[in-house]
């Protein structure tokens, strides 16, 4: 497979390492998808998932519709929002509701 970028340096240093192209090609994946959920977009953290799965539907709601947009103030976050875990607790990331730029929300 061809890479480019980050990922053409990586497959090239894991080749020079001497791993072979099934074992580049999951350690490139796994990269990719961490730089997607890194920049907010793409899969959501499935341990994250649970835990926000487990919290009671009004507390949901609640961070869902109570996040700060620069544009817009308090808003909401429109469909297809992400959920990650990092050390501080939950992190949704998304779109503003109502103009579409870029937002963030820590959950604890």
């Amino acid at each position: 497979m061809e890479y480019k970028g980050k990922y053409k340096r990586m497959a090239e240093q894991f080749r020079r390492d001497g791993a072979d192209e099934i074992t580049i090609a999951r350690w490139i994946q796994e990269e990719m998808e961490r730089d997607e959920a890194a920049a907010g977009e793409g899969i959501t953290d499935l341990n994250a998932w649970k835990t926000w799965q487990g919290w009671p539907e009004e507390r949901r709601d609640m961070y869902l519709h109570n996040a700060f947009c620069r544009n817009c103030r308090v808003t909401s976050f429109a469909e297809g929002y992400t959920i990650r875990q990092d050390r501080y607790g939950l992190i949704i990331e998304g779109k503003c509701a109502v103009c579409g730029e870029k937002i963030a929300r820590a959950c604890d």
